[in-house]
Protein backbone atom coordinates (compact mmCIF):
# COMPACT_ATOMS: atom_id res chain seq x y z
CA UNK A 1 0.00 0.00 0.00
CA UNK A 2 1.43 3.33 -1.04
CA UNK A 3 2.30 5.70 1.75
CA UNK A 4 0.24 8.88 2.00
CA UNK A 5 2.11 12.04 1.04
CA UNK A 6 2.63 14.38 3.97
CA UNK A 7 0.66 17.60 3.84
CA UNK A 8 2.69 20.67 2.96
CA UNK A 9 3.43 22.96 5.84
CA UNK A 10 1.39 26.17 5.88
CA UNK A 11 3.26 29.23 4.71
CA UNK A 12 4.30 31.82 7.25
CA UNK A 13 2.58 35.15 7.50
CA UNK A 14 4.36 37.52 5.13
CA UNK A 15 3.84 40.42 7.50
CA UNK A 16 5.03 39.20 10.93
CA UNK A 17 7.01 36.16 9.71
CA UNK A 18 6.09 34.37 12.96
CA UNK A 19 2.71 32.63 12.69
CA UNK A 20 1.21 30.39 10.04
CA UNK A 21 -0.85 32.25 7.45
CA UNK A 22 -4.62 31.91 7.44
CA UNK A 23 -5.75 34.52 4.93
CA UNK A 24 -4.84 35.56 1.41
CA UNK A 25 -5.16 39.14 0.14
CA UNK A 26 -7.52 39.24 -2.88
CA UNK A 27 -5.58 42.12 -4.37
CA UNK A 28 -1.98 40.83 -4.33
CA UNK A 29 -2.37 37.30 -2.91
CA UNK A 30 -0.13 38.12 0.08
CA UNK A 31 -0.56 35.69 3.00
CA UNK A 32 -1.36 36.99 6.49
CA UNK A 33 -2.29 35.45 9.82
CA UNK A 34 -4.63 37.98 11.42
CA UNK A 35 -6.65 41.15 10.94
CA UNK A 36 -3.85 43.22 12.43
CA UNK A 37 -1.33 41.84 9.93
CA UNK A 38 -3.79 42.35 7.06
CA UNK A 39 -4.26 46.02 7.99
CA UNK A 40 -0.52 46.50 8.41
CA UNK A 41 0.05 44.92 4.99
CA UNK A 42 -2.35 47.39 3.33
CA UNK A 43 -0.76 50.39 5.06
CA UNK A 44 2.82 49.43 4.21
CA UNK A 45 2.30 48.28 0.62
CA UNK A 46 -0.59 50.55 -0.30
CA UNK A 47 -2.58 47.54 -1.49
CA UNK A 48 -6.34 48.13 -1.70
CA UNK A 49 -7.14 44.54 -0.80
CA UNK A 50 -9.54 44.29 -3.74
CA UNK A 51 -9.15 42.01 -6.74
CA UNK A 52 -8.85 43.65 -10.14
CA UNK A 53 -12.21 42.54 -11.52
CA UNK A 54 -11.38 43.53 -15.10
CA UNK A 55 -8.02 41.78 -15.27
CA UNK A 56 -7.66 39.28 -18.10
CA UNK A 57 -7.79 35.66 -16.90
CA UNK A 58 -6.60 32.80 -19.06
CA UNK A 59 -9.16 30.09 -19.79
CA UNK A 60 -7.01 27.45 -18.07
CA UNK A 61 -6.99 29.55 -14.87
CA UNK A 62 -10.71 30.34 -14.89
CA UNK A 63 -12.40 28.59 -11.95
CA UNK A 64 -15.60 28.76 -9.91
CA UNK A 65 -14.28 31.57 -7.72
CA UNK A 66 -13.46 33.67 -10.77
CA UNK A 67 -16.93 33.01 -12.19
CA UNK A 68 -18.63 34.15 -8.97
CA UNK A 69 -16.46 37.25 -8.89
CA UNK A 70 -17.43 38.07 -12.48
CA UNK A 71 -21.09 37.50 -11.62
CA UNK A 72 -20.84 39.96 -8.74
CA UNK A 73 -19.07 42.44 -11.04
CA UNK A 74 -21.93 42.23 -13.57
CA UNK A 75 -24.45 42.78 -10.80
CA UNK A 76 -22.58 45.91 -9.73
CA UNK A 77 -22.59 47.17 -13.32
CA UNK A 78 -26.32 46.52 -13.63
CA UNK A 79 -27.00 48.44 -10.43
CA UNK A 80 -24.79 51.37 -11.48
CA UNK A 81 -26.47 51.42 -14.89
CA UNK A 82 -29.91 51.62 -13.31
CA UNK A 83 -28.78 54.51 -11.11
CA UNK A 84 -27.33 56.37 -14.10
CA UNK A 85 -30.56 55.93 -16.04
CA UNK A 86 -32.50 57.33 -13.10
CA UNK A 87 -30.17 60.32 -12.82
CA UNK A 88 -30.36 60.92 -16.58
CA UNK A 89 -34.16 60.82 -16.47
CA UNK A 90 -34.22 63.28 -13.56
CA UNK A 91 -31.95 65.66 -15.52
CA UNK A 92 -34.02 65.38 -18.67
CA UNK A 93 -31.33 63.58 -20.71
CA UNK A 94 -32.97 61.29 -23.24
CA UNK A 95 -31.35 57.86 -23.53
CA UNK A 96 -32.83 55.75 -26.31
CA UNK A 97 -32.93 51.98 -25.99
CA UNK A 98 -33.08 52.07 -22.19
CA UNK A 99 -35.72 51.20 -19.64
CA UNK A 100 -36.42 53.91 -17.09
CA UNK A 101 -38.89 54.23 -14.26
CA UNK A 102 -41.67 55.03 -16.71
CA UNK A 103 -41.04 52.06 -19.00
CA UNK A 104 -39.01 51.40 -22.13
CA UNK A 105 -38.03 54.36 -24.29
CA UNK A 106 -37.80 52.94 -27.78
CA UNK A 107 -37.42 56.17 -29.72
CA UNK A 108 -39.40 57.43 -32.68
CA UNK A 109 -38.82 54.35 -34.81
CA UNK A 110 -40.43 52.05 -32.27
CA UNK A 111 -37.45 49.68 -32.23
CA UNK A 112 -35.18 49.19 -29.27
CA UNK A 113 -31.54 49.73 -30.04
CA UNK A 114 -28.18 50.46 -28.44
CA UNK A 115 -28.04 53.27 -25.86
CA UNK A 116 -27.74 56.67 -27.51
CA UNK A 117 -27.30 60.26 -26.42
CA UNK A 118 -28.65 63.40 -28.01
CA UNK A 119 -25.99 65.70 -29.47
CA UNK A 120 -26.09 69.37 -30.22
CA UNK A 121 -26.35 70.61 -33.78
CA UNK A 122 -22.64 71.51 -33.80
CA UNK A 123 -21.67 68.02 -32.60
CA UNK A 124 -23.84 66.36 -35.22
CA UNK A 125 -22.17 68.54 -37.84
CA UNK A 126 -18.72 67.46 -36.63
CA UNK A 127 -19.67 63.78 -36.88
CA UNK A 128 -21.16 64.20 -40.34
CA UNK A 129 -18.35 66.30 -41.80
CA UNK A 130 -15.66 64.09 -40.31
CA UNK A 131 -17.28 61.06 -41.96
CA UNK A 132 -18.08 62.75 -45.27
CA UNK A 133 -15.00 64.85 -45.96
CA UNK A 134 -12.27 63.34 -43.77
CA UNK A 135 -13.31 59.65 -43.57
CA UNK A 136 -12.72 59.56 -39.82
CA UNK A 137 -15.33 58.08 -37.47
CA UNK A 138 -15.98 60.02 -34.25
CA UNK A 139 -17.73 58.36 -31.33
CA UNK A 140 -19.10 60.61 -28.65
CA UNK A 141 -19.24 59.35 -25.07
CA UNK A 142 -21.71 60.05 -22.27
CA UNK A 143 -21.87 63.70 -21.16
CA UNK A 144 -20.64 62.90 -17.66
CA UNK A 145 -17.36 61.36 -18.84
CA UNK A 146 -14.31 63.62 -18.50
CA UNK A 147 -13.09 62.91 -22.03
CA UNK A 148 -16.40 64.17 -23.43
CA UNK A 149 -16.09 67.37 -21.43
CA UNK A 150 -12.53 67.91 -22.67
CA UNK A 151 -13.51 67.60 -26.33
CA UNK A 152 -13.57 70.99 -28.10
CA UNK A 153 -13.35 69.66 -31.67
CA UNK A 154 -15.24 71.75 -34.24
CA UNK A 155 -15.73 71.87 -37.99
CA UNK A 156 -14.41 75.12 -39.51
CA UNK A 157 -16.77 75.66 -42.43
CA UNK A 158 -14.87 78.69 -43.77
CA UNK A 159 -11.80 76.55 -44.49
CA UNK A 160 -13.47 73.12 -44.72
CA UNK A 161 -11.37 71.44 -42.06
CA UNK A 162 -11.59 69.91 -38.60
CA UNK A 163 -10.07 71.83 -35.73
CA UNK A 164 -9.18 69.06 -33.32
CA UNK A 165 -8.77 68.52 -29.66
CA UNK A 166 -5.73 66.21 -29.62
CA UNK A 167 -4.04 64.25 -26.85
CA UNK A 168 -0.32 63.39 -27.06
CA UNK A 169 1.03 60.72 -24.71
CA UNK A 170 4.65 59.69 -24.10
CA UNK A 171 4.32 56.45 -22.06
CA UNK A 172 8.09 55.97 -21.76
CA UNK A 173 8.37 58.93 -19.38
CA UNK A 174 8.39 57.74 -15.79
CA UNK A 175 7.40 61.13 -14.41
CA UNK A 176 3.80 62.29 -14.37
CA UNK A 177 2.17 63.82 -16.24
CA UNK A 178 3.38 62.07 -19.39
CA UNK A 179 0.61 63.40 -21.66
CA UNK A 180 -1.14 66.63 -22.50
CA UNK A 181 -4.15 67.84 -24.50
CA UNK A 182 -4.04 70.43 -27.28
CA UNK A 183 -7.05 72.41 -28.47
CA UNK A 184 -7.48 74.24 -31.75
CA UNK A 185 -5.15 72.12 -33.91
CA UNK A 186 -6.08 72.32 -37.59
CA UNK A 187 -6.09 68.92 -39.25
CA UNK A 188 -4.01 70.21 -42.17
CA UNK A 189 -1.04 70.68 -39.82
CA UNK A 190 1.66 68.09 -39.25
CA UNK A 191 2.40 66.48 -35.91
CA UNK A 192 6.12 66.78 -36.60
CA UNK A 193 5.84 70.57 -36.86
CA UNK A 194 3.87 70.72 -33.61
CA UNK A 195 6.37 68.49 -31.79
CA UNK A 196 9.56 70.22 -32.97
CA UNK A 197 8.26 73.75 -32.48
CA UNK A 198 6.86 73.04 -29.04
CA UNK A 199 10.22 71.65 -27.91
CA UNK A 200 12.11 74.65 -29.33
CA UNK A 201 9.50 77.27 -28.42
CA UNK A 202 9.49 79.71 -25.53
CA UNK A 203 7.49 78.62 -22.50
CA UNK A 204 5.42 81.25 -20.80
CA UNK A 205 2.79 81.58 -18.12
CA UNK A 206 -0.12 83.78 -19.13
CA UNK A 207 -2.65 85.12 -16.66
CA UNK A 208 -6.43 85.22 -16.76
CA UNK A 209 -8.65 87.26 -14.49
CA UNK A 210 -11.19 85.55 -12.27
CA UNK A 211 -13.50 87.31 -9.83
CA UNK A 212 -14.27 85.91 -6.40
CA UNK A 213 -17.88 87.07 -6.33
CA UNK A 214 -17.44 90.39 -4.53
CA UNK A 215 -18.03 93.56 -6.50
CA UNK A 216 -15.32 95.58 -4.74
CA UNK A 217 -13.03 92.66 -3.94
CA UNK A 218 -9.72 92.40 -5.83
CA UNK A 219 -9.80 90.13 -8.86
CA UNK A 220 -7.60 87.04 -8.69
CA UNK A 221 -5.34 86.17 -11.59
CA UNK A 222 -4.87 82.50 -12.42
CA UNK A 223 -1.74 81.40 -14.27
CA UNK A 224 -1.98 79.09 -17.26
CA UNK A 225 1.09 77.45 -18.76
CA UNK A 226 1.77 77.20 -22.45
CA UNK A 227 4.16 77.60 -25.36
CA UNK A 228 3.42 80.10 -28.13
CA UNK A 229 4.49 78.93 -31.58
CA UNK A 230 3.71 79.39 -35.28
CA UNK A 231 2.34 76.35 -37.14
CA UNK A 232 2.60 76.01 -40.95
CA UNK A 233 -0.74 75.62 -42.72
CA UNK A 234 -1.66 74.12 -46.09
CA UNK A 235 -1.73 77.53 -47.83
CA UNK A 236 1.94 78.25 -47.12
CA UNK A 237 1.21 80.65 -44.28
CA UNK A 238 1.66 80.15 -40.57
CA UNK A 239 -0.93 80.72 -37.89
CA UNK A 240 -0.33 81.44 -34.20
CA UNK A 241 -0.89 78.52 -31.88
CA UNK A 242 -0.54 78.25 -28.13
CA UNK A 243 0.32 74.78 -26.91
CA UNK A 244 -1.12 73.69 -23.57
CA UNK A 245 1.86 71.51 -22.64
CA UNK A 246 2.83 71.87 -18.95
CA UNK A 247 6.23 73.53 -18.48
CA UNK A 248 7.59 70.59 -16.45
CA UNK A 249 6.60 68.09 -19.13
CA UNK A 250 8.02 70.32 -21.85
CA UNK A 251 11.35 70.50 -20.04
CA UNK A 252 11.41 66.72 -19.61
CA UNK A 253 10.71 66.19 -23.32
CA UNK A 254 13.49 68.58 -24.27
CA UNK A 255 15.94 66.63 -22.15
CA UNK A 256 14.80 63.23 -23.45
CA UNK A 257 14.03 63.95 -27.12
CA UNK A 258 15.59 67.34 -27.83
CA UNK A 259 18.19 65.84 -30.17
CA UNK A 260 15.79 63.48 -31.95
CA UNK A 261 13.95 64.56 -35.09
CA UNK A 262 10.18 63.75 -35.18
CA UNK A 263 10.61 61.15 -37.92
CA UNK A 264 13.15 59.36 -35.70
CA UNK A 265 10.42 58.58 -33.17
CA UNK A 266 7.60 56.05 -33.34
CA UNK A 267 4.13 57.64 -33.64
CA UNK A 268 1.12 55.41 -33.04
CA UNK A 269 -2.65 55.62 -32.71
CA UNK A 270 -4.63 52.81 -31.12
CA UNK A 271 -7.08 50.88 -33.25
CA UNK A 272 -10.56 50.60 -31.73
CA UNK A 273 -12.89 47.57 -31.61
CA UNK A 274 -10.18 44.96 -31.04
CA UNK A 275 -9.91 42.54 -28.08
CA UNK A 276 -8.19 43.92 -25.00
CA UNK A 277 -5.64 41.09 -25.08
CA UNK A 278 -4.70 41.99 -28.68
CA UNK A 279 -3.75 45.69 -28.47
CA UNK A 280 -3.39 46.97 -32.01
CA UNK A 281 -1.79 50.24 -33.08
CA UNK A 282 -1.46 51.94 -36.44
CA UNK A 283 1.61 53.92 -37.41
CA UNK A 284 1.28 57.68 -37.84
CA UNK A 285 3.58 59.68 -40.13
CA UNK A 286 4.47 62.96 -38.37
CA UNK A 287 5.58 64.53 -41.66
CA UNK A 288 2.12 64.23 -43.28
CA UNK A 289 -0.99 66.34 -42.58
CA UNK A 290 -2.96 65.08 -39.63
CA UNK A 291 -6.16 64.40 -41.58
CA UNK A 292 -4.35 61.95 -43.88
CA UNK A 293 -3.20 59.95 -40.85
CA UNK A 294 -6.64 59.81 -39.24
CA UNK A 295 -8.39 58.63 -42.40
CA UNK A 296 -10.38 55.43 -41.80
CA UNK A 297 -9.66 55.58 -38.08
CA UNK A 298 -12.26 55.48 -35.30
CA UNK A 299 -11.63 57.84 -32.39
CA UNK A 300 -13.36 58.19 -29.03
CA UNK A 301 -14.15 61.90 -28.81
CA UNK A 302 -10.70 62.93 -30.07
CA UNK A 303 -7.45 61.22 -31.13
CA UNK A 304 -4.74 60.12 -28.71
CA UNK A 305 -1.30 59.90 -30.32
CA UNK A 306 1.36 57.80 -28.58
CA UNK A 307 5.03 58.72 -29.04
CA UNK A 308 7.84 56.23 -28.40
CA UNK A 309 11.59 56.17 -28.97
CA UNK A 310 11.20 52.60 -30.26
CA UNK A 311 8.34 50.25 -31.11
CA UNK A 312 6.71 49.01 -27.88
CA UNK A 313 6.62 45.26 -27.35
CA UNK A 314 3.80 44.98 -24.82
CA UNK A 315 0.72 46.91 -23.69
CA UNK A 316 -0.80 46.02 -20.31
CA UNK A 317 1.15 42.77 -20.44
CA UNK A 318 -0.04 41.75 -23.91
CA UNK A 319 2.03 41.67 -27.13
CA UNK A 320 1.53 44.76 -29.28
CA UNK A 321 0.31 44.39 -32.87
CA UNK A 322 1.53 47.13 -35.23
CA UNK A 323 -0.28 48.00 -38.46
CA UNK A 324 1.65 49.97 -41.02
CA UNK A 325 -1.57 51.27 -42.61
CA UNK A 326 -5.15 51.51 -41.44
CA UNK A 327 -6.73 50.77 -44.85
CA UNK A 328 -7.18 47.63 -46.94
CA UNK A 329 -7.50 46.98 -50.67
CA UNK A 330 -9.96 44.76 -52.48
CA UNK A 331 -9.35 42.68 -55.59
CA UNK A 332 -9.97 45.67 -57.84
CA UNK A 333 -7.37 47.80 -56.09
CA UNK A 334 -9.89 50.09 -54.42
CA UNK A 335 -8.85 51.37 -51.02
CA UNK A 336 -11.31 50.30 -48.34
CA UNK A 337 -11.94 51.52 -44.83
CA UNK A 338 -11.89 48.37 -42.70
CA UNK A 339 -12.56 46.42 -45.89
CA UNK A 340 -15.85 48.18 -46.57
CA UNK A 341 -16.35 50.75 -49.31
CA UNK A 342 -13.91 52.38 -51.73
CA UNK A 343 -11.82 55.53 -51.54
CA UNK A 344 -13.81 57.53 -54.06
CA UNK A 345 -14.47 60.21 -51.41
CA UNK A 346 -11.06 60.12 -49.77
CA UNK A 347 -9.95 63.64 -50.76
CA UNK A 348 -11.24 66.53 -48.72
CA UNK A 349 -14.03 68.45 -50.33
CA UNK A 350 -15.42 65.61 -52.46
CA UNK A 351 -18.96 64.34 -52.16
CA UNK A 352 -20.12 61.87 -49.56
CA UNK A 353 -23.14 60.16 -48.16
CA UNK A 354 -24.36 63.10 -46.14
CA UNK A 355 -24.54 63.47 -42.38
CA UNK A 356 -27.49 61.19 -41.63
CA UNK A 357 -25.46 58.00 -41.92
CA UNK A 358 -22.37 59.18 -40.06
CA UNK A 359 -20.89 56.52 -37.83
CA UNK A 360 -22.78 56.33 -34.61
CA UNK A 361 -25.53 58.68 -35.80
CA UNK A 362 -29.17 58.21 -36.70
CA UNK A 363 -31.83 60.16 -38.54
CA UNK A 364 -33.09 61.84 -35.38
CA UNK A 365 -29.69 63.28 -34.53
CA UNK A 366 -28.86 60.82 -31.78
CA UNK A 367 -25.45 59.19 -31.55
CA UNK A 368 -24.65 55.83 -30.03
CA UNK A 369 -22.85 55.90 -26.70
CA UNK A 370 -19.30 54.55 -26.95
CA UNK A 371 -18.75 51.62 -24.66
Amino acid sequence: MAEAKPLSEPALCEQCQEKDSKYKCPGCMARTCSLACSKAHKIITGCSGKRNKTEFVKRAEYDANTMMSDYGFLQDLSRDHALLLRDAEDQGIGIKGSVGRTGPNRGSAGNSGPPTISLSRAQRNVVARAKEQRQVMIRYMSPGIKRHQQNKTIWMASKSRLVWTLEIAVPELAEQPNRWIENGLHDVCKLGDLWSRVLTGHSEASTTQAGDGGEDAPRKRAKTEGVRIQLPSDDGNEYPFKSSIPSKLCQTLRQSFGNTVPEGLVWLIRVQDVPANKPTFCRVDPLQPLFTQLRYQTVLEFPTIYVYSHVPETWDGHPVIIQEHCVAEDDKGNVNADGNGDDSNADAGEGGNGGADAVGSSDDGNVEVAE
